[in-house]
Protein backbone atom coordinates (compact mmCIF):
# COMPACT_ATOMS: atom_id res chain seq x y z
CA UNK A 1 0.00 0.00 0.00
CA UNK A 2 1.30 3.46 -1.03
CA UNK A 3 2.00 5.70 1.60
CA UNK A 4 -0.15 8.73 1.94
CA UNK A 5 1.86 11.10 4.30
CA UNK A 6 4.17 13.42 2.94
CA UNK A 7 7.08 13.29 5.25
CA UNK A 8 8.38 16.80 5.74
CA UNK A 9 10.57 16.04 9.06
CA UNK A 10 13.33 13.48 7.91
CA UNK A 11 13.98 12.15 5.14
CA UNK A 12 13.70 8.60 4.76
CA UNK A 13 14.20 6.00 1.91
CA UNK A 14 10.95 6.92 0.51
CA UNK A 15 11.51 10.36 0.51
CA UNK A 16 15.02 9.64 -1.46
CA UNK A 17 13.06 7.42 -4.04
CA UNK A 18 10.28 10.31 -4.33
CA UNK A 19 9.96 13.91 -5.14
CA UNK A 20 6.29 14.55 -4.72
CA UNK A 21 5.99 18.18 -5.31
CA UNK A 22 8.10 21.59 -6.10
CA UNK A 23 10.08 21.79 -3.42
CA UNK A 24 11.16 18.27 -2.80
CA UNK A 25 9.82 15.26 -0.03
CA UNK A 26 10.63 17.93 2.99
CA UNK A 27 9.50 20.71 1.46
CA UNK A 28 12.49 22.60 1.68
CA UNK A 29 13.92 22.26 -1.98
CA UNK A 30 17.00 20.22 -0.53
CA UNK A 31 17.86 16.95 0.12
CA UNK A 32 20.50 16.81 2.39
CA UNK A 33 21.46 12.20 2.08
CA UNK A 34 20.80 12.26 -1.80
CA UNK A 35 23.62 11.55 -4.25
CA UNK A 36 22.80 13.02 -7.20
CA UNK A 37 24.36 12.76 -10.93
CA UNK A 38 26.99 15.64 -11.28
CA UNK A 39 27.73 16.27 -15.08
CA UNK A 40 25.87 15.42 -18.24
CA UNK A 41 25.41 16.94 -21.48
CA UNK A 42 21.94 16.36 -23.60
CA UNK A 43 24.01 18.04 -26.33
CA UNK A 44 26.45 15.21 -26.69
CA UNK A 45 24.44 12.67 -24.89
CA UNK A 46 26.59 11.97 -22.07
CA UNK A 47 25.14 10.64 -18.46
CA UNK A 48 21.50 10.61 -20.70
CA UNK A 49 18.88 7.78 -20.00
CA UNK A 50 16.50 8.39 -22.35
CA UNK A 51 14.87 11.41 -23.36
CA UNK A 52 11.19 11.81 -24.54
CA UNK A 53 9.21 14.22 -26.29
CA UNK A 54 6.71 16.91 -24.67
CA UNK A 55 3.58 17.88 -26.78
CA UNK A 56 4.27 21.81 -26.02
CA UNK A 57 6.42 23.79 -23.68
CA UNK A 58 5.96 23.97 -20.13
CA UNK A 59 6.86 25.37 -16.65
CA UNK A 60 6.27 23.33 -14.10
CA UNK A 61 8.29 21.25 -11.93
CA UNK A 62 8.20 17.49 -12.37
CA UNK A 63 6.66 15.12 -9.41
CA UNK A 64 7.82 11.52 -9.33
CA UNK A 65 6.83 8.48 -6.62
CA UNK A 66 7.70 5.49 -7.52
CA UNK A 67 7.73 4.96 -11.60
CA UNK A 68 5.36 7.81 -12.27
CA UNK A 69 6.58 11.67 -13.53
CA UNK A 70 3.83 13.92 -13.12
CA UNK A 71 3.94 17.54 -15.19
CA UNK A 72 2.02 20.23 -17.04
CA UNK A 73 2.36 21.37 -20.51
CA UNK A 74 0.54 23.82 -22.92
CA UNK A 75 -2.04 21.44 -25.52
CA UNK A 76 0.24 21.10 -29.19
CA UNK A 77 0.38 24.61 -31.10
CA UNK A 78 -1.84 25.01 -34.69
CA UNK A 79 0.64 27.30 -36.31
CA UNK A 80 -1.14 30.48 -37.20
CA UNK A 81 -3.11 30.01 -33.51
CA UNK A 82 -2.79 33.07 -30.81
CA UNK A 83 0.19 31.98 -29.07
CA UNK A 84 -1.61 32.85 -25.12
CA UNK A 85 -3.85 30.13 -24.03
CA UNK A 86 -5.85 29.64 -20.64
CA UNK A 87 -6.24 25.72 -21.38
CA UNK A 88 -3.11 23.02 -19.91
CA UNK A 89 -2.60 19.42 -20.14
CA UNK A 90 -1.66 17.18 -16.99
CA UNK A 91 0.54 14.24 -17.94
CA UNK A 92 1.38 10.94 -16.28
CA UNK A 93 4.85 9.69 -17.98
CA UNK A 94 6.48 6.01 -16.83
CA UNK A 95 9.80 6.74 -15.39
CA UNK A 96 11.04 3.65 -17.15
CA UNK A 97 11.17 5.23 -20.69
CA UNK A 98 9.44 8.86 -20.73
CA UNK A 99 6.27 7.48 -22.62
CA UNK A 100 2.93 9.74 -21.92
CA UNK A 101 0.29 7.11 -20.16
CA UNK A 102 -2.12 9.27 -19.52
CA UNK A 103 -3.40 13.12 -20.24
CA UNK A 104 -5.84 15.34 -18.49
CA UNK A 105 -7.19 18.79 -19.42
CA UNK A 106 -7.74 21.96 -17.03
CA UNK A 107 -9.51 24.64 -18.72
CA UNK A 108 -8.74 28.23 -17.23
CA UNK A 109 -10.63 31.10 -18.15
CA UNK A 110 -7.99 33.99 -18.54
CA UNK A 111 -5.34 33.08 -21.20
CA UNK A 112 -1.96 33.59 -20.45
CA UNK A 113 0.94 34.08 -22.83
CA UNK A 114 2.79 30.69 -24.04
CA UNK A 115 6.24 30.46 -22.45
CA UNK A 116 6.23 33.77 -21.03
CA UNK A 117 9.39 34.52 -18.88
CA UNK A 118 7.63 35.33 -16.15
CA UNK A 119 5.55 32.43 -15.75
CA UNK A 120 2.48 31.39 -17.30
CA UNK A 121 -0.67 28.83 -17.38
CA UNK A 122 1.48 25.76 -16.61
CA UNK A 123 3.75 27.05 -13.85
CA UNK A 124 2.57 25.43 -10.49
CA UNK A 125 3.89 22.06 -10.23
CA UNK A 126 1.85 19.05 -9.60
CA UNK A 127 1.64 17.28 -6.15
CA UNK A 128 1.28 14.33 -5.31
CA UNK A 129 0.62 11.62 -2.16
CA UNK A 130 1.76 8.38 -4.14
CA UNK A 131 -2.21 7.43 -4.38
CA UNK A 132 -3.77 10.32 -6.13
CA UNK A 133 -2.03 13.50 -8.27
CA UNK A 134 -3.11 16.54 -7.93
CA UNK A 135 -3.20 19.00 -11.01
CA UNK A 136 -2.65 23.03 -10.79
CA UNK A 137 -3.18 25.49 -13.68
CA UNK A 138 -2.82 29.36 -13.05
CA UNK A 139 -5.48 30.66 -15.36
CA UNK A 140 -8.06 29.21 -12.46
CA UNK A 141 -8.57 25.84 -12.30
CA UNK A 142 -7.15 22.62 -10.50
CA UNK A 143 -7.74 18.90 -9.99
CA UNK A 144 -7.04 15.46 -8.56
CA UNK A 145 -6.78 12.43 -10.55
CA UNK A 146 -6.06 9.04 -9.35
CA UNK A 147 -2.69 7.07 -10.78
CA UNK A 148 -5.37 5.59 -13.46
CA UNK A 149 -5.93 9.33 -14.88
CA UNK A 150 -9.57 9.04 -13.31
CA UNK A 151 -10.96 11.97 -12.09
CA UNK A 152 -11.80 12.66 -8.32
CA UNK A 153 -12.38 16.51 -8.09
CA UNK A 154 -11.58 19.47 -9.82
CA UNK A 155 -12.59 23.18 -9.26
CA UNK A 156 -12.33 26.32 -10.61
CA UNK A 157 -11.16 29.61 -9.26
CA UNK A 158 -10.66 33.38 -10.19
CA UNK A 159 -6.60 33.97 -11.15
CA UNK A 160 -5.37 37.41 -9.82
CA UNK A 161 -6.30 39.91 -12.22
CA UNK A 162 -4.70 42.50 -14.60
CA UNK A 163 -2.53 43.29 -15.76
CA UNK A 164 -0.15 40.96 -14.83
CA UNK A 165 -1.71 37.76 -14.26
CA UNK A 166 0.71 35.14 -14.54
CA UNK A 167 3.84 36.91 -12.31
CA UNK A 168 2.81 34.43 -9.96
CA UNK A 169 5.65 32.54 -7.97
CA UNK A 170 3.74 30.40 -5.55
CA UNK A 171 4.21 26.32 -5.85
CA UNK A 172 1.39 24.52 -4.36
CA UNK A 173 2.17 22.61 -1.19
CA UNK A 174 1.04 19.53 0.45
CA UNK A 175 1.10 19.17 3.97
CA UNK A 176 -0.89 16.00 5.49
CA UNK A 177 -4.68 16.27 4.02
CA UNK A 178 -4.37 19.73 3.06
CA UNK A 179 -3.26 21.31 0.01
CA UNK A 180 -1.98 25.05 0.38
CA UNK A 181 -2.00 27.14 -2.86
CA UNK A 182 -2.14 31.20 -3.54
CA UNK A 183 -5.57 32.41 -4.72
CA UNK A 184 -7.67 35.87 -4.85
CA UNK A 185 -10.09 36.92 -1.72
CA UNK A 186 -13.42 35.49 -1.01
CA UNK A 187 -16.36 38.09 -0.94
CA UNK A 188 -16.93 38.89 2.86
CA UNK A 189 -15.37 41.30 5.68
CA UNK A 190 -12.23 39.47 6.73
CA UNK A 191 -10.61 39.57 3.13
CA UNK A 192 -9.04 42.40 0.97
CA UNK A 193 -11.08 43.15 -2.45
CA UNK A 194 -8.23 42.21 -4.89
CA UNK A 195 -5.79 40.88 -2.55
CA UNK A 196 -4.22 37.03 -2.60
CA UNK A 197 -4.07 34.32 0.70
CA UNK A 198 -3.31 31.41 1.60
CA UNK A 199 -6.07 28.75 1.12
CA UNK A 200 -5.78 25.31 2.74
CA UNK A 201 -7.97 23.08 0.54
CA UNK A 202 -8.54 19.54 1.19
CA UNK A 203 -6.78 17.40 -1.07
CA UNK A 204 -9.64 14.84 -1.11
CA UNK A 205 -12.70 17.06 -1.84
CA UNK A 206 -11.22 20.17 -2.95
CA UNK A 207 -13.20 22.05 -0.19
CA UNK A 208 -11.77 25.35 0.98
CA UNK A 209 -10.80 24.31 5.01
CA UNK A 210 -9.14 27.62 5.79
CA UNK A 211 -8.29 30.90 4.86
CA UNK A 212 -4.60 32.90 5.87
CA UNK A 213 -5.63 35.78 8.08
CA UNK A 214 -2.69 38.10 6.44
CA UNK A 215 -2.17 38.03 2.53
CA UNK A 216 0.46 36.63 0.05
CA UNK A 217 1.77 38.59 -2.89
CA UNK A 218 1.74 35.67 -5.79
CA UNK A 219 5.34 36.57 -6.65
CA UNK A 220 6.72 34.92 -3.26
CA UNK A 221 7.30 31.27 -3.41
CA UNK A 222 6.43 30.22 0.47
CA UNK A 223 8.39 27.84 1.52
CA UNK A 224 7.63 24.68 4.60
CA UNK A 225 9.39 24.29 7.86
CA UNK A 226 9.62 23.34 11.33
CA UNK A 227 10.18 25.73 14.32
CA UNK A 228 12.12 24.93 17.62
CA UNK A 229 9.21 23.14 18.99
CA UNK A 230 8.27 21.45 15.86
CA UNK A 231 5.21 23.60 15.34
CA UNK A 232 4.59 22.72 11.33
CA UNK A 233 4.54 26.24 9.39
CA UNK A 234 4.96 28.28 6.32
CA UNK A 235 7.12 31.35 5.43
CA UNK A 236 5.20 33.57 2.90
CA UNK A 237 5.70 37.11 1.86
CA UNK A 238 3.99 40.79 0.46
CA UNK A 239 5.68 43.45 -1.76
CA UNK A 240 6.78 43.62 -5.32
CA UNK A 241 5.90 44.96 -8.51
CA UNK A 242 3.50 46.77 -10.79
CA UNK A 243 1.71 47.79 -7.26
CA UNK A 244 0.38 44.24 -5.99
CA UNK A 245 -1.69 45.51 -3.31
CA UNK A 246 -1.25 43.15 -0.07
CA UNK A 247 0.17 45.15 3.20
CA UNK A 248 2.05 45.06 5.17
CA UNK A 249 5.10 44.93 3.47
CA UNK A 250 7.27 42.17 5.04
CA UNK A 251 7.65 38.19 5.72
CA UNK A 252 5.12 36.45 7.55
CA UNK A 253 5.36 32.82 9.00
CA UNK A 254 1.67 31.20 8.97
CA UNK A 255 0.22 28.59 11.21
CA UNK A 256 -0.17 25.14 10.24
CA UNK A 257 -1.05 23.32 13.81
CA UNK A 258 -4.71 21.62 13.54
CA UNK A 259 -6.91 24.58 14.76
CA UNK A 260 -4.87 27.01 14.17
CA UNK A 261 -4.33 26.67 10.69
CA UNK A 262 -3.90 30.20 8.36
CA UNK A 263 -3.27 32.03 11.64
CA UNK A 264 0.14 34.73 11.58
CA UNK A 265 2.89 33.50 13.75
CA UNK A 266 4.31 36.29 13.61
CA UNK A 267 5.10 39.22 11.12
CA UNK A 268 8.20 40.97 9.94
CA UNK A 269 7.11 44.43 8.74
CA UNK A 270 9.38 46.56 6.03
CA UNK A 271 9.51 49.44 8.15
CA UNK A 272 12.65 52.02 6.45
CA UNK A 273 12.12 54.14 2.82
CA UNK A 274 14.45 54.25 0.24
CA UNK A 275 16.89 56.35 2.06
CA UNK A 276 16.76 53.87 5.09
CA UNK A 277 14.75 56.47 7.38
CA UNK A 278 12.00 54.91 9.36
CA UNK A 279 8.48 54.80 7.59
CA UNK A 280 5.58 56.87 8.86
CA UNK A 281 3.28 53.91 7.93
CA UNK A 282 5.70 50.66 8.49
CA UNK A 283 5.06 48.39 5.72
CA UNK A 284 3.84 50.73 3.29
CA UNK A 285 6.91 50.58 0.42
CA UNK A 286 7.75 47.79 -2.07
CA UNK A 287 10.23 47.28 -4.47
CA UNK A 288 12.70 48.05 -5.78
CA UNK A 289 13.83 48.46 -2.32
CA UNK A 290 11.39 46.00 -0.71
CA UNK A 291 10.22 43.00 -2.29
CA UNK A 292 8.84 39.08 -2.16
CA UNK A 293 10.07 37.75 -5.49
CA UNK A 294 12.35 35.21 -3.75
CA UNK A 295 12.09 31.67 -2.27
CA UNK A 296 11.83 32.32 1.07
CA UNK A 297 14.04 30.13 3.05
CA UNK A 298 14.25 29.08 6.62
CA UNK A 299 14.31 27.07 9.25
CA UNK A 300 14.25 26.37 12.96
CA UNK A 301 17.01 29.46 13.78
CA UNK A 302 16.73 32.10 11.29
CA UNK A 303 14.71 33.55 8.18
CA UNK A 304 16.45 34.99 5.53
CA UNK A 305 15.67 38.37 2.69
CA UNK A 306 16.98 41.20 0.94
CA UNK A 307 16.93 44.65 1.18
CA UNK A 308 17.76 46.94 -2.20
CA UNK A 309 17.81 50.45 -0.62
CA UNK A 310 20.05 52.21 0.33
CA UNK A 311 22.33 49.86 -0.30
CA UNK A 312 22.06 46.24 -0.85
CA UNK A 313 22.29 44.36 2.24
CA UNK A 314 21.16 40.37 3.14
CA UNK A 315 18.89 40.16 6.30
CA UNK A 316 18.93 37.41 8.75
CA UNK A 317 15.90 37.31 10.99
CA UNK A 318 15.19 35.33 13.85
CA UNK A 319 12.53 32.68 12.61
CA UNK A 320 11.44 32.38 16.01
CA UNK A 321 10.24 35.59 16.75
CA UNK A 322 10.68 38.06 13.67
CA UNK A 323 13.05 39.81 15.23
CA UNK A 324 15.89 41.17 12.55
CA UNK A 325 18.79 40.07 14.05
CA UNK A 326 21.84 41.55 11.24
CA UNK A 327 22.10 43.06 8.18
CA UNK A 328 25.06 42.84 5.98
CA UNK A 329 26.15 44.16 2.94
CA UNK A 330 26.12 42.62 -0.30
CA UNK A 331 28.60 45.85 -1.39
CA UNK A 332 31.20 46.18 0.68
CA UNK A 333 34.44 43.99 1.94
CA UNK A 334 33.22 41.25 -0.36
CA UNK A 335 35.63 38.95 -2.63
CA UNK A 336 35.17 39.14 -6.95
CA UNK A 337 36.20 35.99 -8.79
CA UNK A 338 36.18 38.49 -11.95
CA UNK A 339 36.45 36.61 -15.68
CA UNK A 340 39.35 38.79 -17.42
CA UNK A 341 37.89 38.40 -21.13
CA UNK A 342 40.83 39.31 -22.56
CA UNK A 343 43.92 37.44 -20.67
CA UNK A 344 41.27 34.50 -20.51
CA UNK A 345 41.63 34.20 -16.56
CA UNK A 346 39.88 35.21 -13.83
CA UNK A 347 41.05 38.09 -11.82
CA UNK A 348 41.04 37.58 -8.10
CA UNK A 349 39.72 41.42 -5.84
CA UNK A 350 39.37 40.56 -2.17
CA UNK A 351 37.92 42.46 0.62
CA UNK A 352 36.80 45.15 -2.05
CA UNK A 353 33.42 47.55 -2.31
CA UNK A 354 31.61 46.55 -5.47
CA UNK A 355 31.10 49.94 -5.98
CA UNK A 356 34.38 50.84 -6.62
CA UNK A 357 34.52 47.76 -9.70
CA UNK A 358 34.23 47.96 -13.42
CA UNK A 359 32.75 45.64 -15.00
CA UNK A 360 35.09 43.77 -17.57
CA UNK A 361 31.76 41.78 -19.66
CA UNK A 362 31.07 42.92 -22.67
CA UNK A 363 27.34 43.66 -22.28
CA UNK A 364 27.52 45.30 -19.07
CA UNK A 365 30.13 47.90 -19.47
CA UNK A 366 29.11 50.51 -17.23
CA UNK A 367 28.40 54.23 -18.35
CA UNK A 368 30.08 57.32 -16.82
CA UNK A 369 28.96 57.64 -13.37
CA UNK A 370 27.48 54.27 -13.04
CA UNK A 371 28.01 51.89 -10.12
CA UNK A 372 27.19 47.84 -9.85
CA UNK A 373 24.09 47.34 -8.39
CA UNK A 374 23.71 44.09 -6.99
CA UNK A 375 20.10 42.58 -7.80
CA UNK A 376 19.51 39.11 -6.67
CA UNK A 377 18.05 37.05 -9.24
CA UNK A 378 14.08 36.35 -8.40
CA UNK A 379 13.58 33.23 -6.89
CA UNK A 380 16.96 31.84 -7.49
CA UNK A 381 18.52 31.45 -4.20
CA UNK A 382 18.62 28.88 -1.21
CA UNK A 383 20.48 28.32 1.87
CA UNK A 384 22.61 25.70 2.55
CA UNK A 385 25.70 24.64 4.98
CA UNK A 386 25.36 27.86 6.70
CA UNK A 387 25.74 30.49 2.92
CA UNK A 388 22.96 31.55 1.51
CA UNK A 389 23.21 31.39 -2.11
CA UNK A 390 21.55 33.27 -5.36
CA UNK A 391 22.90 34.29 -8.88
CA UNK A 392 23.28 38.09 -9.82
CA UNK A 393 21.22 39.30 -13.08
CA UNK A 394 22.65 41.98 -14.99
CA UNK A 395 22.46 45.15 -17.40
CA UNK A 396 18.99 45.98 -16.32
CA UNK A 397 18.20 49.18 -14.63
CA UNK A 398 15.15 48.03 -11.84
CA UNK A 399 16.98 50.08 -8.82
CA UNK A 400 16.67 53.98 -9.50
CA UNK A 401 18.00 54.97 -6.05
CA UNK A 402 21.75 56.85 -6.12
CA UNK A 403 24.30 56.34 -6.61
CA UNK A 404 22.99 55.05 -10.52
CA UNK A 405 23.75 51.70 -11.00
CA UNK A 406 23.72 48.54 -13.45
CA UNK A 407 22.19 45.20 -12.29
CA UNK A 408 25.50 43.15 -11.40
CA UNK A 409 27.95 41.69 -10.62
CA UNK A 410 28.18 40.27 -14.43
CA UNK A 411 26.61 37.04 -14.58
CA UNK A 412 27.65 35.50 -11.13
CA UNK A 413 26.91 33.19 -9.03
CA UNK A 414 27.43 34.47 -5.32
CA UNK A 415 27.14 33.47 -1.47
CA UNK A 416 26.64 35.24 1.89
CA UNK A 417 27.99 33.39 5.21
CA UNK A 418 24.67 33.92 7.45
CA UNK A 419 27.07 34.10 10.96
CA UNK A 420 29.68 36.34 9.33
CA UNK A 421 28.39 38.09 6.82
CA UNK A 422 31.26 37.36 4.43
CA UNK A 423 29.82 37.63 0.71
CA UNK A 424 31.52 36.20 -2.40
CA UNK A 425 31.23 36.86 -6.17
CA UNK A 426 32.15 34.11 -8.87
CA UNK A 427 31.55 34.97 -12.72
CA UNK A 428 30.43 32.12 -14.26
CA UNK A 429 30.09 31.28 -17.98
CA UNK A 430 26.76 32.00 -19.60
CA UNK A 431 26.50 29.17 -21.62
CA UNK A 432 29.19 26.64 -23.30
CA UNK A 433 28.67 25.72 -27.17
CA UNK A 434 29.43 21.67 -27.11
CA UNK A 435 29.38 19.76 -30.68
CA UNK A 436 30.40 16.79 -31.26
CA UNK A 437 34.11 16.15 -32.13
CA UNK A 438 35.21 19.54 -31.02
CA UNK A 439 35.93 20.87 -27.06
CA UNK A 440 33.65 22.34 -25.22
CA UNK A 441 33.82 26.44 -25.76
CA UNK A 442 32.73 28.80 -22.71
CA UNK A 443 31.55 31.83 -23.63
CA UNK A 444 31.54 34.72 -20.87
CA UNK A 445 30.01 38.20 -20.48
CA UNK A 446 27.65 38.38 -23.39
CA UNK A 447 23.88 38.16 -24.61
CA UNK A 448 23.53 34.92 -25.74
CA UNK A 449 20.18 34.18 -27.50
CA UNK A 450 18.07 31.21 -27.47
CA UNK A 451 15.03 30.02 -30.37
CA UNK A 452 11.71 29.16 -28.29
CA UNK A 453 10.61 26.52 -30.63
CA UNK A 454 8.54 23.25 -30.14
CA UNK A 455 9.02 19.93 -31.93
CA UNK A 456 7.70 20.37 -34.84
CA UNK A 457 9.62 23.55 -35.24
CA UNK A 458 6.95 26.24 -34.33
CA UNK A 459 8.22 29.18 -32.24
CA UNK A 460 5.47 28.96 -29.61
CA UNK A 461 6.68 32.19 -27.33
CA UNK A 462 5.04 35.39 -27.11
CA UNK A 463 7.07 38.23 -27.33
CA UNK A 464 10.89 38.65 -27.58
CA UNK A 465 11.68 38.72 -23.95
CA UNK A 466 11.49 35.14 -23.92
CA UNK A 467 14.18 34.50 -26.76
CA UNK A 468 16.89 36.54 -24.36
CA UNK A 469 18.95 34.32 -21.97
CA UNK A 470 17.09 35.44 -19.00
CA UNK A 471 20.17 37.31 -17.30
CA UNK A 472 19.20 40.40 -18.68
CA UNK A 473 15.67 40.71 -18.57
CA UNK A 474 15.67 39.03 -15.95
CA UNK A 475 13.42 36.06 -16.16
CA UNK A 476 12.02 33.72 -13.30
CA UNK A 477 13.90 30.91 -13.30
CA UNK A 478 13.40 28.16 -11.54
CA UNK A 479 14.66 28.06 -8.06
CA UNK A 480 17.88 25.70 -7.30
CA UNK A 481 17.26 22.51 -5.19
CA UNK A 482 20.59 21.49 -2.84
CA UNK A 483 21.13 17.85 -3.17
CA UNK A 484 24.05 16.47 -1.09
CA UNK A 485 26.37 19.02 -0.56
CA UNK A 486 25.56 20.45 -4.51
CA UNK A 487 23.45 23.03 -5.18
CA UNK A 488 21.83 23.30 -8.72
CA UNK A 489 20.80 26.40 -10.79
CA UNK A 490 19.41 26.00 -14.35
CA UNK A 491 18.98 29.20 -16.31
CA UNK A 492 16.54 29.79 -19.58
CA UNK A 493 19.09 29.10 -21.97
CA UNK A 494 18.76 25.30 -20.33
CA UNK A 495 22.62 25.52 -18.43
CA UNK A 496 22.79 23.69 -15.00
CA UNK A 497 25.90 24.77 -12.72
CA UNK A 498 26.28 22.12 -10.35
CA UNK A 499 28.21 24.14 -7.20
CA UNK A 500 29.24 22.77 -4.43
CA UNK A 501 27.76 24.35 -1.52
CA UNK A 502 30.39 23.29 0.80
CA UNK A 503 33.20 24.95 -0.75
CA UNK A 504 35.74 26.55 1.62
CA UNK A 505 35.98 29.33 -1.38
CA UNK A 506 33.65 30.52 -4.15
CA UNK A 507 36.15 30.23 -6.82
CA UNK A 508 36.25 28.08 -10.23
CA UNK A 509 36.86 24.83 -7.79
CA UNK A 510 33.42 25.10 -6.43
CA UNK A 511 32.11 24.96 -9.57
CA UNK A 512 31.52 21.33 -10.24
CA UNK A 513 29.83 21.11 -13.40
CA UNK A 514 28.42 23.34 -16.16
CA UNK A 515 25.70 21.20 -17.67
CA UNK A 516 23.53 21.49 -20.23
CA UNK A 517 19.54 20.16 -21.52
CA UNK A 518 20.28 20.76 -25.51
CA UNK A 519 22.88 22.56 -28.12
CA UNK A 520 23.31 26.52 -26.90
CA UNK A 521 20.78 28.60 -28.74
CA UNK A 522 18.38 26.18 -29.45
CA UNK A 523 17.30 24.92 -25.57
CA UNK A 524 14.98 26.72 -23.38
CA UNK A 525 13.90 26.03 -19.55
CA UNK A 526 12.41 27.96 -16.82
CA UNK A 527 12.45 24.24 -14.50
CA UNK A 528 14.33 22.87 -11.57
CA UNK A 529 15.87 19.39 -11.65
CA UNK A 530 13.89 16.65 -9.41
CA UNK A 531 15.37 14.08 -7.67
CA UNK A 532 14.22 9.80 -7.24
CA UNK A 533 16.24 6.85 -6.76
CA UNK A 534 19.94 8.40 -7.35
CA UNK A 535 18.67 10.01 -10.96
CA UNK A 536 17.34 13.36 -12.08
CA UNK A 537 14.60 14.32 -14.28
CA UNK A 538 14.58 17.83 -15.87
CA UNK A 539 13.00 19.60 -18.74
CA UNK A 540 12.97 21.48 -21.60
CA UNK A 541 10.37 23.20 -24.17
CA UNK A 542 10.83 20.41 -25.89
CA UNK A 543 11.44 17.15 -24.06
CA UNK A 544 11.49 15.58 -20.74
CA UNK A 545 14.77 13.76 -19.76
CA UNK A 546 16.16 11.53 -17.20
CA UNK A 547 19.76 11.82 -16.40
CA UNK A 548 22.12 9.28 -14.45
CA UNK A 549 25.66 7.84 -14.28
Amino acid sequence: MRSTLIAFATVTATALANWPQAAGPNGTWSIPDARPPVSWSVARNQNILWRASLPNGGQSGIAVWGDRIFLTTFEPYKPGAPKTSATILGHAIDAKNGKILWSVKLDGSVPSPMMYAYSDSTSPSPVTDGEHVWFFNASGEMGCWDFNGKEVWRRQYKPWGEPYPFNKQHEPILYGNTILNVEPSDPGPDQKPGWNYLRGIDKRTGKTTWIAEDGTTTYATSVFGHMKDGTPAVLTGRGGWHDVPERPVGLGLVDLRPGHEGKTIWRYVADTDADGKPLAVPGSLAAPTWQSLYVLHWDAKYAYWFRLNPEESHLVIDSQTGKLLREQSLIQHVDYRQWDPVAGTYIVHKNVNIRDMQELSPRNQLKPGQVIRVMPAWHCNIVVAGYHYFLTTVAHNRNNHPPAGRAGPSHSIARVNVETGKVEYLEVPVTVIRKQGEPDQKVYGIAVRTKTEDNQGNDVANEDRSRTDGWEIPAFWGSPVALGNKIYFTTMLGITYVVDATAKVLDESALLAINDLGPSGETWSLNTPSYSNGRLYHRSLKELVAIGQ
